[in-house]
């Protein structure tokens, strides 16, 4: 077994979200190499540089939810052609402010992920929940960590 600890940094909007909207796009997390591996997702924690609050989900696929929309800023809606390859939707609510940066997180969580063969990554949406305003298009880091297998 080993370890993955992964950040992405969506480019994102620089103002104003809606409730129900997509955060920074299609997140693509690649959890180290080789192929049919299993990962325990453990934890994942957005940081906003922006003095904001939110609601926040991020949505989990084991596959790119090809017909679903997933541009950032976008109202997010599943596409039916896509709900098999979502694995969990998870509130990512525990906040830690800062000062001016706050960190949102979610775990510890153990949900197994099976992405099928010749892959080592996992796809996520992170929608907004009660809408916000971001200051600056790199304002958001998404981290997941957990183990190989």
């Amino acid at each position: 077994m080993a370890t993955f600890d992964v950040t992405v940094t969506p480019t994102v909007t620089s103002g104003a979200y809606s409730a129900g909207e997509i955060v920074g796009g299609l997140l693509t997390f690649e959890c180290g190499t080789g192929s049919n591996r299993r990962l325990i997702l453990n934890e994942i924690s957005v940081m906003v540089k922006a003095a904001v609050t939110s609601s926040l989900n991020i949505v989990i696929f084991e596959a790119d939810p090809s017909s679903t929309t997933k541009t950032d800023n976008a109202a997010y809606t599943l596409n039916a052609a896509d709900a098999f390859k979502v694995r969990k939707t998870i509130p990512v609510t525990t906040l830690y402010d800062h000062g001016t940066p706050n960190e949102y997180s979610s775990g510890p969580l153990n949900i197994v992920l099976a992405p099928g063969p010749d892959t080592s990554k996992f796809y996520a949406l992170l929608i907004d929940g009660t809408g916000w305003t971001l200051t600056s298009t790199s304002d958001i880091q998404v981290r997941a960590t957990g183990i190989t297998g």
